[in-house]
């Protein structure tokens, strides 16, 4: 907004410019130049009379009679102007400053009828935004106008991405098959199978989304977001080789000191160790979770008022438990919407993304909340978080308040 008014009076400034500048500058008398040529011009003819009757090309009788006329012109173009001489342009100031105090109010008041002054009101902006029945609403439209007329894979894959959004993952999956070959036009729309296989499987990617993953795979072997997925279905299966190769892939191209570095590096720490007790071999099962309160964290999630406009009702929260010291692989996790927040949670060993890291294993906790911009589980630039350090399993009460954007 501001970088809009000082456009609009850098060329208001211009314009100005441009047009009290002939009010302002001191012009000459138009009638007194033009008697200044004439007498210049009579000089220099004169000055070749002279000449040539001093060569004696011209003779006398003939430059009397010649200088006789050039004196009877001159006299002529005197008695011309032998009246007032016109009074030269005068300098007009009050014009000037009257032009430029009437130009910027009638172009600020011609903006307010005719523009969209609140398209510069961030706020308003973010009042108009649809409230989540609204979004709701038109989710349910869209799925009306399809039934009846089913032809239209592009409408389907809209809807399969809007339900996944909405955590409807099941009816997702059925748009994503109404939409046929068209999900396969795209990497990017390959990997929404791919990615809602792999939440309905316990981050396992199973049939079509496995196939689409590795047709992705194929075509694009560095893409960051095919080869996550495909570690963490190599994780879940036990396969550690192949989602360490493909984790240290990701990690070679992302910056050493982000979040998904980080995230990336926790992940490969706790894969590297259960390959040391065995690569070929399931990990040794966890000690079992302790009954009760213990195995289980609850508080409450909200977004400061001054992030609210960078949040869309639709964006995913990811509500999460680390442990405080060590791997960075997250113990428990809980995905609601922007919509939702304030949120109650409650995250316990039922939520754990291996059956070989619980909550309740860890001593210490870091409890974690980020708004994903893409709707992704790593993290990236620009998303929204927040976070509660050094929490102990059992722990209620906890206030985490989202409240900065990831660099």
């Amino acid at each position: 907004m501001t970088a809009f008014w000082i456009t609009a009076g850098l060329l208001t400034a211009l314009s100005l410019a441009v047009l009290c500048w002939p009010l302002l500058r001191r012009r000459e008398n138009a009638s007194a130049s033009r008697r200044a040529i004439n007498a210049a011009i009579f000089r220099d003819q004169l000055a070749d009379l002279e000449r040539d009757l001093a060569s004696g090309t011209l003779s006398r009788d003939d430059y009397a009679t010649a200088r006789d006329e050039l004196e009877r012109r001159v006299l002529e173009d005197v008695a011309d102007d032998g009246s007032p001489a016109a009074e030269a342009p005068k300098r007009l100031p009050r014009t000037a400053i009257s032009l430029g105090l009437s130009l910027p109010v009638a172009a600020v008041a011609l903006y307010f009828v005719l523009g969209n002054p609140a398209a510069l009101d961030p706020a308003a902006q973010q009042g108009n935004m649809p409230s989540q029945a609204e979004v709701e609403q038109m989710v349910s439209t869209l799925a009306a106008r399809l039934e009846k007329n089913p032809e239209n894979p592009q409408g389907w894959a809209m809807l399969g991405r809007s339900y996944k959004v909405m955590g409807r993952l099941e009816e997702a999956g059925k748009a994503f098959d109404k939409a046929g070959a068209f999900m396969e036009s795209e990497p990017e729309l390959m990997l929404e199978v791919a990615e809602l296989s792999a939440e309905l499987n316990q981050g396992k990617v199973e049939g079509r989304g496995a196939a689409l993953l590795k047709k992705v795979l194929q075509t694009q072997p560095d893409n960051p977001q095919a080869l996550v997925l495909a570690g963490t279905d190599a994780y879940f299966r036990q396969d550690y080789p192949a989602a360490l190769r493909h984790w240290e892939r990701v990690l070679a191209q992302v910056p050493p000191d982000s979040e998904d570095a980080r995230n990336l590096g926790a992940g490969i720490e706790k894969v590297r160790s259960l390959m040391g007790q065995g690569a070929s071999t399931p990990a040794p099962a966890a000690k079992p979770a302790p009954t009760g309160k213990a195995a289980a964290v609850s508080g409450t999630v909200s977004l400061s008022p001054a992030l609210k406009d960078k949040a869309n009702p639709d964006d995913v929260v990811f509500i999460f438990a680390r442990p405080a010291n060590g791997p960075r692989m997250p113990l428990a996790v809980l995905r609601v919407r922007v919509a939702d927040l304030p949120k109650d949670f409650t995250l316990d060993d039922s939520m754990a993304m291996s059956p070989d890291a619980k909550l309740s294993s860890a001593s210490e906790l870091r409890i974690e909340a980020r708004i994903s911009k893409g709707g992704d589980a790593i993290a990236k630039p620009g998303d929204l978080s927040g976070e509660v350090a050094s929490v102990k399993p059992g722990a209620t009460g906890l206030k985490i308040v989202i409240d900065k954007t990831l660099p």
